[in-house]
């Protein structure tokens, strides 16, 4: 009895701490956004001023475009290595799986590091041409351009189509692709007519979330972008912090706002209908080794695939042990000497320590709340209602979050980043830990509401402790989004605070790239080593 009164006032306790978390990440969420888009409503704006319009038109159009490109180039490399995963046997197919987590865990900063230390004008291909054939200028320079913000991109996040593509390829039922070879027709033929529309579903999702995260780019299209371009991101983050240009941010804003949610609702229509007229067999693929041609084209394929993504990420480990003697490289730790005498480095780490445990565990907590809300909706209409909230962040700029938020509080802290990275992330844990709590049978949960009339004993009994396992992956998320984040850092301008993150892209920005090499490579390993933990420890693979 004694122990019932005791857990009883600490799970009410908990269910309050709970609510009033998921409250802060809504506010946190709303309160900012408003305050960046109330500039449109408090003053007479020119709509059909010649010159704004063709100029958003302009920048919106660039915007579209390098998100598309960049979304195709995800879909042409991450199918055949889909097709790889799912039909072939060969030697490192767990280390091309292990790809799959890279865009989850390896900022875009760490990339960026990667490619310029690659492909850069001082870079490895670079340098390695102007020794061979005696150049004095650099003969690769696509990288600052439009094609090296999609090449960037699209290899970037090629893993999250081919892990998609591949889960849904593998339990396809072969039985009407082997009928068509029956019947003569060729593999082409028989992707095109059959397999392609067996797997377009999980083609959608896999290809709607890549193009969010290109469309809203920022680090990527800050370092690599062309003068005389830019994009709906990085046009506010220039009209509210150089300008100051509120009415410009607010528009911008709306736009960017109301195309993303355009495409999440395209996405869902599509992804309805087709599953709808497809109903997917789960059926486990025979596997065959690779022969004849394809071996060759499978080469060539993995060449590519290591020159443009692999390669970049290793370079980055190679390039913080440079260091140049007589206008050549030699092999030294001086980079590494040098960033950890820097008197911000330590407090960076460990603010980026600090800020991302916070930012993962509110997280979490609303993420728990909301899943479990989600999970006892008793009607249908009521669960969609649910599901629609969650999405709001996803079609948001996370720069007009940040001038939203400086203009709320007019001197940003630590306190104010974990509110804003709380807002724009809690929906990522809440599918994390969403997918593990439906799995929960419903048979199970009316008999623990016949057993017990107290509701907080099916969550606290059942629920949570059935969820474990999506929680772990939703910490671990979360801190490696919060730790590799340099925007919001970047946008509120916190005085004497640093993240590792903003820290890293500050080296960089100053063309000390060896040291950015070291301090990139550090927040890689922080980031890598506590989702791959969270994701062990939590039974998934």
């Amino acid at each position: 009895m004694r122990r019932q009164i005791f857990k009883s006032p600490v799970r009410n306790l908990l269910c309050v701490f709970a609510l009033s978390v998921f409250v802060l990440a809504v506010l946190s969420f709303l309160i900012p956004f408003f305050r960046a888009v109330l500039p449109i409503f408090l003053s007479e704006i020119d709509f059909k001023s010649t010159h704004s319009f063709f100029r958003i038109l302009k920048i919106s159009s660039y915007t579209f475009l390098q998100a598309l490109v960049s979304m195709l180039i995800s879909v042409a490399v991450g199918i055949p290595a889909a097709y790889l995963l799912a039909n072939k046997k060969f030697f490192g197919k767990k280390v091309l799986y292990f790809f799959g987590a890279v865009p989850l865990c390896v900022p875009p900063l760490i990339v960026v590091l990667g490619y310029i230390s690659t492909f850069g004008m001082n870079g490895m291909f670079n340098r390695f041409l102007m020794s061979v054939f005696n150049l004095k200028d650099a003969p690769l320079k696509f990288l600052y351009s439009f094609w090296g913000i999609v090449m960037v991109q699209g290899f970037y996040n090629f893993p999250l189509v081919m892990v998609s593509v591949a889960d849904s390829w593998k339990t396809l039922d072969s039985s009407q692709a082997d009928s068509a070879r029956l019947l003569g027709a060729g593999e082409i033929k028989i992707f095109f007519t059959i397999t392609f529309r067996q797997i377009f579903p999980s083609l959608v999702s896999a290809c709607i979330p890549v193009f969010l995260f290109c469309f809203f780019s920022f680090m990527i299209v800050l370092l690599f972008g062309a003068p005389g371009t830019s994009t709906l991101e990085l046009e506010i983050y220039h009209a509210g912090r150089s300008s100051l240009d509120f009415k410009s941010v607010a528009i911008l804003s709306l736009v960017e706002t109301f195309s993303a949610l355009a495409m999440l609702f395209l996405w869902s229509v599509l992804e309805k209908k087709m599953r709808r007229n497809h109903q997917v067999v789960f059926f486990e693929n025979r596997r065959t080794k690779i022969l004849g041609i394809k071996k060759l084209f499978t080469g060539i394929y993995f060449l590519i695939v290591s020159v443009f993504f692999l390669l970049p990420l290793i370079s980055i480990f190679f390039g913080s042990f440079v260091s140049k003697n007589g206008g050549q490289n030699h092999f030294s730790f001086d980079a590494w000497k040098k960033v950890f005498a820097m008197k911000d480095f330590c407090s960076s780490l460990g603010n980026t320590f600090s800020v991302a445990a916070c930012t993962s565990l509110l997280c979490t907590v609303a993420g728990i709340f909301y899943s479990t809300l989600v999970r006892l909706s008793k009607t249908k209409r009521m669960t969609a209602f649910f599901y629609t909230l969650p999405i709001l962040p996803m079609a948001v700029s996370s720069v007009a979050i940040g001038i939203g938020m400086s203009s709320v509080f007019k001197n940003s802290s630590p306190l104010v980043l974990v509110m804003a990275q709380t807002a724009l992330s809690w929906p990522f844990a809440f599918r994390q830990i969403h997918a593990q709590m439906s799995k929960i049978p419903q048979t199970v949960l009316d008999s623990a509401s016949v057993l017990s009339s107290n509701p907080l004993d099916k969550i606290f009994k059942i629920i949570i402790p059935y969820s474990w396992r999506g929680i772990l992956s939703a910490l671990g998320f979360c801190f490696a989004i919060s730790a590799g984040d340099a925007t919001l850092p970047l946008v509120l301008s916190m005085q004497k605070f640093s993240t590792l993150s903003l820290f890293t892209y500050r080296l960089a920005s100053s063309y000390r790239f060896t040291e950015a090499c070291v301090s990139g490579l550090i927040l890689g390993l922080v980031c890598s080593v506590v989702f791959f933990a969270a994701k062990r420890f939590g039974g998934e693979k």
